[in-house]
């Protein structure tokens, strides 16, 4: 799949009610309004997929940032990516789930940490 097909994918499945939830929580546009379940079975389709991770969370979208946090191939991710990721979260779901659980996993993420 690529970048493109997932956004044309997600855009149908937000809800402006989910919206004003999680804006709630910092989360800016762009954004669809996706649930985390609704990704989550996205997630289980593409499994891991190191590039398109990178790939959707450089869209600045916040469903694609998330999803790329729940595909991302943690052992793969290099501190360049994981210092990209933490630079461009804006929000607490991005700060405080999505780029830990893929700093955990990471080699990088431990000296990450204590920076």
């Amino acid at each position: 799949m690529t970048t493109k097909q997932i956004l044309e994918e997600l855009k149908p499945l937000g809800s402006d009610s989910y919206k004003r939830v999680i804006f709630n929580h910092g989360v800016k546009e762009p954004c669809f309004g996706v649930k985390v379940s609704d990704l989550q079975k996205i997630q289980k389709r593409i499994t891991k997929d190191y590039q398109l991770a990178l790939d959707l969370y450089d869209t600045g979208n916040y469903d694609a940032m998330y999803l790329a946090g729940l595909i991302a191939d943690d052992v793969r991710m290099t501190r360049k990516d994981l210092q990209s990721w933490v630079a461009k979260a804006y929000s607490r779901p991005l700060c405080g789930a999505t780029v830990p659980w893929v700093a955990a996993g990471s080699t990088h993420g431990w000296e990450l940490a204590l920076e």
